[in-house]
């Protein structure tokens, strides 16, 4: 399990960008964060991993604690990150891109079972990645966090500037690697259809506080509970 309690992290104005947030993240359930632009909710992802500094409370991995690891070692221990826009290295050949993820995390190469859910990409190994679509590119970021093998996977926005039937495909996978695969994840995303299809729960933030929590099936009923929250 990755948790974190009265986890603060980040600085902003003189205070900490994100405050006071409690959390689970276990396997085989899907947490959305949800927040206007500038809630805060990179900043805890990237808090969480060790990239933004820490400021006060707990962060633990499988019971140990980790505020003061380094990244790297966050990320062999089994934590992922697709950051957000595309996020590959578009001089790099597909296959170099997922060979790089798999080598941060420890490993030589990605296994041949989770290249196979990818078969639109693996068509184009040899291929800059520069040269793919958007689309595509946001699968190869996904990719490349996975190539590594990890149990927990936090996305920023995996929906951002993608086609609607990428999105999909994105959503598939996602619940995928959930239930079949028992990653825990946590996904920062504004497309509310997303979010009740893949997350178990949701946490809001404003102000880089959290505001909000409640299951991600209330969201099937309608957004009005976070429009508010949304600026929608």
């Amino acid at each position: 399990m990755l948790s974190a309690r009265g986890f603060s992290a980040g600085w902003h104005r003189g205070v900490a960008a994100v405050a006071e947030v409690d959390l689970e993240l276990v396997p085989g359930r899907a947490l959305a964060v949800l927040g206007r632009n500038g809630a805060g909710k990179t900043t805890l992802a990237k808090g969480l991993l060790g990239l933004t500094p820490w400021r006060r409370g707990i962060v633990q991995l499988d019971g140990a604690r980790i505020e003061n690891w380094r990244p790297e070692r966050i990320a062999r221990a089994g934590v992922a990150f697709v950051p957000q826009g595309r996020g590959v290295f578009p001089g790099l050949t597909v296959e170099e891109n997922v060979r790089l993820g798999a080598l941060g995390s420890g490993r030589r190469r990605a296994d041949s079972a989770l290249l196979a859910r990818f078969p639109a990409l693996i068509e184009r190994r040899d291929r800059p990645a520069e040269t793919l679509s958007g689309g595509e590119q946001r699968q190869l970021s996904i990719l490349r966090a996975l190539a590594g093998r990890p149990r927990f996977l936090l996305l920023d926005e995996p929906s951002e500037g993608v086609q609607p039937t990428v999105v999909d495909a994105i959503a598939d996978l996602l619940i995928e690697l959930v239930e079949v695969d028992q990653l825990g994840i946590l996904m920062i995303e504004q497309d509310l259809d997303l979010v009740a299809r893949v997350a178990h729960e949701c946490l809001v933030l404003e102000d880089g506080r959290p505001v909000d929590r409640f299951a991600a099936k209330e969201l099937a009923a309608g957004p009005q509970r976070v429009e508010r929250y949304l600026g929608l």
